[in-house]
């Protein structure tokens, strides 16, 4: 099987995971009654230790075959407790504890993937493999979130175990996605060595100004939950619709994005995406019609592809300005999970003396501050001048 298509298929499966396991997990975790706090760590705990693993663990383990397959067999290990332990009498304690040790393992993975990818695939060719894996996750989520939204709608007198089982359906998908781009690493035996690292050291200016825009991202992601589950009691399948309409409008745009990235670079369509999604969150916590919300949602889902997209694209082409590729791409995703783990916490605090409302406006602002706050951030110190990128090169690559 070509790279390409292990690649694509890979998506495949792994999108079922996603939608199986993780579409309604943040419902299934407000029906088994959890807190507005535990709402919002569990969006911050898992990118919390993902942070952790990828600080001090991933950037020392060399990209081999053996290495990938043992971090994807604990995953699986991690997966399968999390699914089961909803059947507990006091189930959240231990799914959080499952799904730190999933965060942990899944970072190897997701750090090495680009690694691998790097190996095998042209770089000319990346703005395409990304935009069509974007769109094979779309098209899962829009089939399979109504799909599973409507059978467990149908089955909720079995409630939990209709969970579970749709859980054990992404356990078994995200195992064979593993198992096929495992094939496609480096088959070398290589003595770990563990010392102590210093992370940050491949930050740039880009890295930090992307983080702290990931984590204005994630800041509404626990009050989407809060305001759709506890304050408007929607169905899974109402919630499904999200994802339907937001996957439809995604699939068609984004052939004329990619487009649009080819001609102006992936940095403007990164930056627009961002915008949109920070406006399109300022009527929320006011807006109750189920269509508008829609709107809002099918609006907020393609700027999330358009962003996803670029910076996926600008990750590997920043690439070629360093000479540690791993401990950039640890770096890289380092500070991408600390922004997953920052926000949610502070939209959590929010709701500590603000109404939902209020929340949502507060975040709209923090967002369009951290969008302005480019300039401010610290740039990368290259300690020889070899070290520094060649600007020249990199401008054939759509940077300034």
């Amino acid at each position: 099987m070509k790279p390409e298509s292990r690649i694509y298929l890979d998506a495949v499966l792994q999108n079922i995971k996603s939608v199986a396991f993780f579409t309604f997990l943040g419902v299934l975790i407000a029906r088994l009654g959890a807190s507005d706090f535990q709402i919002a760590l569990s969006n911050s705990l898992p990118a919390f230790f993902c942070a952790l693993s990828l600080a001090f663990l991933t950037r020392q383990l060399p990209l081999t075959r053996g290495v990938f397959l043992v971090s994807g067999y604990i995953r699986q290990f991690a997966f399968i407790c999390m699914a089961l332990s909803i059947l507990l009498p006091n189930p959240i304690p231990v799914l959080f504890v499952f799904w730190s040790i999933n965060a942990v393992s899944v970072i190897v993975t997701s750090a090495q993937q680009p690694a691998i990818f790097r190996r095998v695939i042209e770089p000319n060719r990346f703005p395409t493999l990304f935009s069509r894996v974007k769109i094979i996750a779309i098209v899962i989520a829009t089939a399979g979130s109504f799909f599973i939204g409507r059978t467990l709608d149908a089955t909720d007198q079995w409630f939990p175990y209709n969970y579970v089982a749709s859980m054990l359906i992404g356990c078994l998908s995200t195992f064979m996605g593993m198992a096929l781009i495992a094939s496609l690493a480096p088959r070398e035996k290589i003595k770990l060595h563990f010392t102590w690292v210093r992370p940050f050291q491949e930050c740039d200016r880009q890295i930090w100004w992307m983080g702290l825009n990931n984590a204005g991202i994630a800041m509404v992601a626990p009050l989407f939950t809060i305001y759709h589950i506890k304050t408007l009691h929607l169905t899974n399948t109402q919630i499904a619709y999200f994802v339907v309409v937001a996957g439809i409008v995604s699939a068609i745009s984004l052939p004329f994005v990619r487009k649009l990235m080819e001609r102006f670079g992936a940095n403007l369509l990164y930056k627009i995406a961002i915008l949109g999604m920070a406006i399109s969150v300022f009527p929320y916590g006011l807006v109750k019609s189920l269509w508008l919300l829609i709107v809002l949602q099918a609006w907020i889902g393609l700027s999330m592809a358009v962003a996803e997209v670029s910076t996926q694209t600008l990750m590997m082409r920043d690439a070629e300005k360093h000479k540690k590729e791993m401990a950039y791409f640890s770096d890289f995703q380092l500070v991408m999970h600390l922004g997953n783990t920052i926000g949610p916490l502070i939209s959590g605090a929010l709701l500590l003396f603000l109404p939902l409302w209020a929340s949502f406006f507060v975040i709209v602002g923090l967002r369009l501050l951290f969008f302005v706050s480019y300039r401010l951030l610290p740039e990368r110190r290259y300690e020889t001048a070899e070290e520094a990128p060649d600007r020249r090169k990199l401008s054939t690559l759509g940077y300034k």
